[in-house]
């Protein structure tokens, strides 16, 4: 073995020699610069370079190598525009973060609650004399009423009676103040409440709360009460009264209620009319979406969603004191444009803000309008749904942790007449209807989904060098 070593000692030796006499023969010939790249090359550890600068290496090796370091930097360019592509498209992708999230983690959800008849008429005359309407006064005073009585921001043609009104005589008369004054109080609405399966007053669960739909009622809005029970009557059961005696009677429109699911914050979501002739039995669900930290660097429009603290965002539209939420960008928008086309927003429908309250004389310009204020479009549909009438063009944008609430809604319709032994119509006209509403979590546990920017597998393949 140490025979072997030696001549392997010997034959490197032959070959520096070699090597040496071959340098002092080509140094008088070569630029010094060549002999600077042999010398860096030889010394060099990047893989195959010193192949190519190797004195005993023959012209069709050194080709080969040539060729391998050439499709080599080829791959180089190639990956390196693929990640440079990838970075300026920010593309993301979204999956399943937690299918067992607890549920207990989130707020029980806003209940809002409207009669579709939104005043008293009992408390006419108690209006009258407060503000002083005189007999002359007093019929313009009560068509304008019946007309509040059932507006809605879908329903705002119900002004388009008052247009050939002399209505400058009541404008010192503010409707919204009478309308709150002479909507429907807690005590006169629900009925035997109950939150956890233990009894409450109504009053303390519900609070007044303006909406598109009018004057209404809401729950666990301020309070945002968690909930970790599930089932039938474990979450939040009341009885509302429709007290159809003391409706307008001039207000011909369908009557019944309003019932409402959205998340604490929110002003507004999908509302649902509801008969007055059949109890409810309402399962929730949820669906959390957030988007991760590695998403925040990039610009809203790039990410679609808005953060709480994006203002400075061109898309930040939100209601005075309200946090950042698409509902509340698009009801935000819709003052926006009641501003445009008559110079005020209803503020019946709105939470107290800045903008210019409308009187009303003001009130058929809205009611000209309504077809106008019906549709949300969203920048850049028009090409690809019928319309055949414009839309509210909002910039909104999702915020980036939303709660989608999911409703399973079970109605037990029953027969009272036949109980009573009497007819369906004595039953629909009688005066003292109510309906029983519980909601309650269908399960405890949400589906929580993730989104952040894709990693593709040039990730993988610079994750493996890494480790």
């Amino acid at each position: 073995m140490f025979i072997n070593q030696v001549r392997k000692v010997k034959r490197n030796r032959t070959r520096i020699a070699a090597w040496k006499q071959q340098q002092q023969r080509k140094s008088n010939c070569e630029p010094e610069w060549i002999d600077l790249i042999r010398r860096y090359s030889i010394g060099s550890h990047i893989h195959g370079f010193y192949q190519l600068f190797w004195p005993t290496m023959r012209r069709r090796m050194r080709l080969l190598w040539s060729l391998a370091l050439l499709c080599a930097l080829i791959v180089l360019i190639y990956v390196t525009y693929l990640l440079a592509e990838r970075h300026q498209r920010k593309q993301f992708h979204t999956i399943v973060d937690d299918s067992h999230w607890p549920i207990v983690n989130i707020a029980f959800p806003a209940i809002l609650v409207c009669n579709k008849n939104h005043l008293n008429w009992s408390r006419l005359p108690e209006i009258r004399e407060r503000y002083n309407i005189s007999d002359a006064e007093l019929p313009l005073v009560e068509r304008a009423l019946t007309a509040f009585d059932a507006v809605t921001t879908s329903h705002l043609d119900v002004f388009e009676s008052l247009r050939e009104e002399p209505l400058e005589t009541l404008n010192h008369l503010n409707f919204t103040q009478i309308v709150i004054e002479m909507a429907w109080r807690c005590d006169e609405m629900f009925r035997e409440c109950s939150w956890h399966t233990m009894a409450q007053n109504c009053c303390e669960l519900f609070r007044p709360r303006r909406l598109p739909q009018g004057p209404c009622f809401a729950f666990n809005e301020l309070e945002k009460r968690p909930s970790a029970e599930t089932g039938l009557g474990t979450g939040i059961s009341f009885r509302v009264m429709l007290n159809a005696d003391r409706h307008a009677p001039a207000n011909r429109e369908s009557k019944g209620f309003v019932l409402d699911v959205v998340e604490p914050g929110v002003w507004t979501g999908f509302p649902r009319n509801v008969p007055p002739h059949a109890d409810l039995n309402i399962g929730l669900s949820a669906v959390y979406h957030f988007y991760d930290s590695g998403t925040y660097s990039l610009d809203s429009n790039q990410r679609e969603c808005l953060m709480d603290y994006e203002q400075d965002s061109k898309q930040f539209l939100t209601l005075l004191g309200f946090k950042y939420m698409l509902e509340n960008c698009q009801a935000e928008c819709q003052q926006h444009y009641m501003l445009s086309y008559c110079n005020c927003t209803l503020d019946l429908f709105y939470p107290p803000s800045n903008h210019v309250a409308c009187k009303l004389k003001d009130l058929p310009c809205l009611a000209a309008h309504n077809h106008l204020l019906q549709n949300f479009e969203q920048p850049g549909e028009k090409s690809f749904v019928a319309q055949k009438e414009a839309g509210l063009i909002c910039d909104c944008l999702y915020n980036c942790k939303s709660l989608t609430l999911l409703t399973d809604m079970r109605q037990s319709v029953f027969l009272p007449w036949k109980a009573d032994n009497g007819s369906h119509n004595s039953y629909l006209e009688s005066k003292n209807r109510s309906i029983f509403v519980t909601f309650y979590y269908d399960k405890g546990v949400i589906l929580v989904y993730k989104t952040s920017l894709i990693y593709s597998w040039i990730d993988l393949i610079g994750k493996r060098t890494l480790n």
